[in-house]
Parts: structure tokens; sequence; C-alpha cells
């Protein structure tokens, strides 16, 4: 197991001490377990955004090789300045 240093506020790690003495554990229990709840709690998150994002990916997957963005710019680039040389 890995050893790291990372700085907590006095008063977070006063809530850690007084959880971790409540429940007979270890300072590093406590923080370990609040560490690996908020990681899953961010893994669902990111599902979430996964399922919202489901129908802009369908069309994505409709949309690729059908029209070129730097046509289209080229478009109207042109069709306001003209087609003259730019370099």
């Amino acid at each position: 197991m890995a050893k790291v240093m990372v700085s907590i506020p006095d008063e977070v790690l006063k809530k850690a001490d007084s959880a971790a003495k409540s429940q007979r554990r270890s300072r590093g229990d406590v923080i370990r377990d609040a560490l690996r709840a908020q990681m899953a709690k961010t893994r669902k998150g990111t599902s979430k955004w996964e399922t919202a994002l489901a129908p802009l990916r369908k069309l994505e997957q409709h949309w690729v090789g059908q029209w070129d963005s730097t046509d289209i710019i080229r478009y109207y680039r042109d069709s306001r300045y003209g087609r003259e040389d730019r370099r």
C-alpha cells in the first residue's frame, strides 16, 4: 500500500478523527472509506452522463462523414469575402 501526504483543513481532520474514534477505527480507515465512497459516487454520475449523451452520440454517428465543416466554412467565407488568394 502506498503512502501519500495530503493537506486537509483542520476542521475536516477533526471530524475525521471524531468519526474514527466513535467507530473505533483508524483515521486512515475513515479517510480511505470516504475516498472510496466519493469515487463510487463519481462513477455513478458518469453513467448518468453517458445515458444523457447517448442520443447525441447516435446523431454523431449518423452525421460522421456526411458533411465537411471545412467546406461549409470556406463556402460562407468565400461568399462573404470572395475567392481571392489569402496567402
